[in-house]
């Protein structure tokens, strides 16, 4: 577990990075230690995961029940933190970024809390109807262009590639996401 410092440290590179400072790298303990410190950050996106989970379960079913939803959902958590980052370093591997890979996943970890606390209020927002139903898909598909822009741009600082290539980390991301929810989802309903 990392120390309370190495969490501020971390959450304030993320910050650093959310404002479009490369500065914020040096905030990260790059080691092999920072590396498995900073799935931390999973523990403190937990709540918050929860949290859109109870907001989106209106829609299923209630013979689903609830312990094997929990099951169900909280293995595609724990999936979805684990199979990027093992995707990610067979192609920096592949690449040539082997060297930069410990620094990016420190980097893109911490800064899933970031983007968590940019995507969690615009979800809330529509969920108790502060936001009109048909302004929700706008206001949620600009946040989500916002945390992808941002994603974009901590793979292409942390790894140093191409725009091309920070956009092929971004995209991996999306689409291991978007499959691990969609299996998810299917078991539940």
């Amino acid at each position: 577990m990392p120390s309370l410092r190495d969490i501020v440290y971390g959450l304030y590179g993320a910050w650093r990075l959310a404002r479009l400072d490369r500065g914020g790298l040096v905030y990260f303990d790059r080691s092999v230690a920072g590396f498995w410190n900073s799935f931390f950050a999973a523990a403190l996106i937990a709540p918050a995961y929860l949290l859109l989970l109870l907001l989106d379960q209106s829609e299923v079913p209630a013979e689903s029940g609830v312990v094997r939803i929990f099951i169900i959902q909280a293995s595609a958590y724990v999936l979805g933190w684990a199979v990027f980052p093992v995707i990610s370093h067979q192609i920096c591997q592949v690449i040539g970024r082997e060297k930069a890979y410990i620094g990016f996943i420190v980097a893109f970890n911490w800064c899933q809390v970031i983007q968590v606390g940019v995507y969690l209020p615009a979800v809330v927002l529509g969920a108790v109807g502060i936001v009109p139903e048909p302004m929700q898909a706008w206001l949620y598909a600009f946040v989500y262009a916002v945390v992808l822009a941002y994603e974009w741009f901590v793979v292409r600082v942390s790894l140093d590639v191409s725009p091309f290539g920070a956009a092929g980390f971004v995209a991996l991301d999306l689409i291991l996401g978007i499959l691990i929810t969609g299996i998810a989802d299917g078991m539940v309903h």
